[in-house]
């Protein structure tokens, strides 16, 4: 008998955390079958021998060991394809689950509101050390609201690992993955993207996850540790660019550059490198470049005025 719901673990060089992200979703507490897919990419540590210890353990476990790496992108996406379940979920391999009712709470959800592609909620940010660094997303506009896509195009996100959605992956062919995978190490836009295209989305207000934000480990490859502030943005103007060919006009993203911009922007003025920031700068479109002063002055006062008021950006 098929699963009702898929959860896919993907992971990489992640050892020292591994067990505790699968300890966290064999714990859940249901009503329901559920399968455990993990999809490991070929990491050089201990992680894979761990893996197949757990599932010499729990046959709700099935192992996807990649031959070869082929990077976040193609690793998440070609899981998915690979999930079984009506309603398929994310964990990465270095973050774990807090609530034992987490896939309750979300299926229960899905089953009463049928006209929804997906159910979210928020991470808490935490590190190997415990320390607590609040949640995500905290803008007031989606939390224990729907999401949408001209929130999510202004900067207002909402996190994709924590999605349960019904499974649109089956149906997804070349074209998907094309966009999924354009750059190796950044699915989750166009993901987050495709969800919404596919019906509403809520947002659960309570943290159900925890985000790993650092790892003490050395051989841990975490995106934000082997990144510069440069390389990220440039991923970043590379996604939406694989977005606009991908939806064709669907959407507009001329916000999406202007907001995505915004914050690294002040960071580089504030830390330093702004230099080679405006060069990477090159890679918005013309309009955007055009537009970017008159976005940031606008922005800067918005953020002057709440703070003056006592209000946090994104506050009706």
């Amino acid at each position: 008998m098929e699963p009702l719901v898929t959860v896919l673990v993907t992971t990489y060089n992640q050892e020292n955390y591994i067990a505790q992200a699968l300890d966290s979703v064999l714990a859940q507490k249901t009503d329901f079958e559920f399968e455990v897919l993990v999809s490991e990419d070929c990491g050089s540590d201990g992680t894979r021998r761990i893996l197949e210890e757990y599932a010499a353990r729990d046959n709700r476990i099935r192992l996807n060991l990649r031959p070869e790496n082929v990077g976040i992108s193609r690793n998440w996406f070609e899981g998915l394809r690979m999930a079984r379940g009506q309603f398929v979920c994310t964990l990465e391999g270095d973050d774990w689950w807090l609530n034992p009712d987490k896939l309750q709470t979300q299926v229960d959800f899905l089953r009463s509101h049928p006209d929804y592609s997906a159910v979210s909620h928020t991470l808490l940010l935490t590190d190997d050390e415990g320390n607590l660094y609040g949640t995500e997303p905290h803008d007031k506009r989606i939390l224990g609201h729907d999401a949408t896509a001209r929130l999510f195009l202004r900067g207002v996100t909402f996190s994709c690992t924590a999605c349960l959605c019904r499974n649109i992956f089956r149906q997804m062919g070349p074209r998907e993955e094309e966009y999924v995978t354009a750059n190796r190490s950044i699915a989750d836009f166009a993901l987050c993207l495709l969800i919404l295209n596919a019906g509403r989305v809520y947002v659960l207000p309570q943290a159900l996850s925890a985000y790993r934000v650092a790892g003490t480990d050395p051989h841990h490859q975490n995106y934000n540790g082997t990144r510069t502030a440069v390389q990220k943005y440039r991923d970043h103007l590379s996604v939406i660019r694989a977005s606009e060919k991908y939806w064709q006009g669907r959407y507009s993203f001329t916000l999406c550059y202007l907001a995505g911009t915004f914050f690294p922007f002040c960071d580089r003025i504030r830390l330093g490198g702004l230099p080679e920031f405006l060069q990477a700068m090159g890679g918005m479109p013309l309009r955007c470049r055009l537009l970017f002063p008159f976005y940031f002055a606008a922005r800067c006062a918005g953020l002057l005025a709440r703070k003056l008021t006592g209000c946090r950006e994104g506050t009706p």
